[in-house]
């Protein structure tokens, strides 16, 4: 039992649960380094061929926690364990249980199937509090949906229910209230009756497909620099501090 990530073997299934929902499970540094490891130990594990990662509690993530440990540094595989790692083909199902907000979202876009409660909603509103999604969101948007419509999202913030992301293709089937997890077994079980390395074949192909390697290091070397030069901002210390103040962020612009 993990202290942030909880894990249960299902046979050759691996159900990983973000734990803090104090915190509409927020993951601070201490918990992406937990999930680092849980995903270490999936790849690893010959008996392990599919992931189904949810939350505990009424949210799936609430993104970054910005009043926990904002500014200490991350697994060398990113955010949650998960933005810079690219050496994880084994099939992954996002079960989104509740609202999917910032790194939430990122996660999501990280795995291969996403099903989502009816009553899920989705948002990037980094910029908000003088951040950006720059742990995978920003160009997974852009990627997955029309150029206006992700626009529209990461320019706002504005959240989306269930529905509307299914619309755009961001959510693969959307769940009766209280059937998430046995829909994300349902879709487990019709891989279980694949191949698991043809399954791995065809996920390593299909990602090598939709982002070339060196389209892939430009935008983690963009994202990074950003990152670098976002913490440094007067208006990113604003942000959080108005984020921890339950206040609006009054924007200076530097």
């Amino acid at each position: 039992m993990g202290q942030f990530i909880q894990t249960e073997r299902e046979g050759n299934i691996l159900l990983i649960t973000l734990d803090r929902p104090e915190v509409l499970n927020a993951l601070h540094a201490a918990a992406c380094h937990e999930l680092s490891a849980v995903f270490d130990e999936f790849a690893e594990d010959e008996d392990l061929w599919i992931a189904i990662i949810t939350g505990a509690g009424k949210a799936f993530c609430a993104g970054h926690d910005l009043v926990d440990g904002f500014f200490d540094p991350m697994p060398e595989t990113g955010w949650a364990g998960l933005s810079r790692r690219h050496d994880l083909f084994k099939p992954m199902i996002c079960a989104v249980n509740g609202l999917a907000m910032g790194g939430g979202w990122e996660i999501a876009m990280a795995c291969d199937v996403v099903v989502a409660d009816e009553h899920a909603s989705f948002a990037l509103p980094e910029p908000r509090v003088g951040f950006a999604a720059l742990g995978g969101g920003a160009a997974g948007l852009v990627r997955r949906m029309p150029w206006h419509a992700a626009m529209g999202l990461l320019l706002t913030g504005d959240r989306i229910d269930a529905a509307t992301a299914h619309r755009h293709g961001m959510v693969t089937e959307v769940a009766p209230s209280g059937k998430l997890l046995d829909v994300a077994r349902r879709y487990a079980a019709s891989m279980l009756r694949c191949s698991p390395l043809a399954l791995r074949a065809t996920k390593r192909v299909a990602l090598a497909a939709l982002e070339p390697l060196a389209t892939r290091a430009i935008i983690e070397a963009l994202s990074l620099e950003l990152a670098d030069e976002l913490t440094t901002l007067e208006d990113t210390r604003e942000g959080i501090e108005a984020f921890k103040e339950k206040r609006a962020p009054v924007w200076a612009g530097r």
